[in-house]
């Protein structure tokens, strides 16, 4: 995974914020409406996130879309 695009960024901002707030995959399969098995994909690499299905997690999370494609910003959020 190359975390220099902004996919690899958002993939390591949601495991962050995954991490932070104590949740798992599944927990934001759920409230995401992104399937699971979308979510496995996009947080291995295998695929890039859509600008959609990030703004679909930063309103989950309850953060703003750059927090979830800028690694940084979602440890401080």
């Amino acid at each position: 995974m190359e975390y220099g695009t902004y996919s690899g960024k958002a993939s390591r901002a949601i495991r962050i914020l995954l991490a932070d707030r104590k949740l798992s995959i599944e927990a934001l399969s759920a409230g995401s409406g992104i399937s699971l098995s979308t979510l496995k994909r996009r947080l291995l690499g295998s695929t890039p996130f859509t600008l959609d299905e990030i703004g679909l997690i930063a309103e989950f999370f309850d953060v703003p879309i750059m927090a979830v494609i800028e690694a940084r910003q979602a440890v401080t959020t």
